[in-house]
C-alpha cells in the first residue's frame, strides 16, 4: 500500500484482515516519526471503528499521530508509549464512545487497557 501510494488517510487499515493488521502495526511503528512530545492530549476513540484488539491499536495510533500513526500494538507496547518518547508526554483524557461494543469485543483486554490508561493518570470517559 505504501509503495503504491494507496495510503490516503485514516482507516486504510480497515480493509486488512486480522493477520495483516499486525503487519500494519509494525509498519506504522517504523514509519511514524513523532515530533516533539505533546502534553495534555484529549483523545476520542470510537468503538465502532474497529473489530478486534489490533484494530483498537490502529485507531488509537491514528487518533494520536494521524494516518499510519503508531501508539502501541499490544498492552506492553501501549505502556511503553505512555511512558513518553512516542510523541506524547501525557494524555489528559480519553473519551471512548461505543465502549460497550469494545467491551464485548476486547473482553478482559478492555479492562486491562482501561487500567493501563488510569495507571498513567489518564481520565477515561466511557460513553
Amino acid at each position: 500500500m505504501y509503495l503504491n501510494n494507496e495510503i490516503s488517510g485514516k482507516d486504510c487499515w480497515k480493509k486488512l484482515n486480522r493477520d495483516e493488521l499486525q503487519g500494519w502495526l509494525v509498519f506504522a511503528l517504523h514509519i511514524t516519526k513523532p515530533g516533539p512530545d505533546r502534553e495534555n492530549l484529549f483523545i476520542r476513540i470510537d468503538g465502532s471503528r474497529f473489530h478486534n484488539e489490533d484494530g483498537f491499536y490502529c485507531a488509537l495510533g491514528e487518533e494520536i499521530h494521524g494516518s499510519t500513526g503508531y501508539f502501541g500494538r499490544n498492552k506492553g507496547a501501549l505502556t511503553d508509549c505512555l511512558r513518553g518518547s512516542f510523541g506524547v508526554k501525557s494524555i489528559s483524557e480519553i473519551t471512548w464512545v461505543n465502549h460497550q461494543r469494545s467491551k464485548k469485543l476486547l473482553k478482559r483486554n478492555f479492562t486491562d487497557i482501561i487500567a493501563i490508561f488510569e495507571s498513567f493518570d489518564v481520565r477515561v470517559m466511557l460513553k
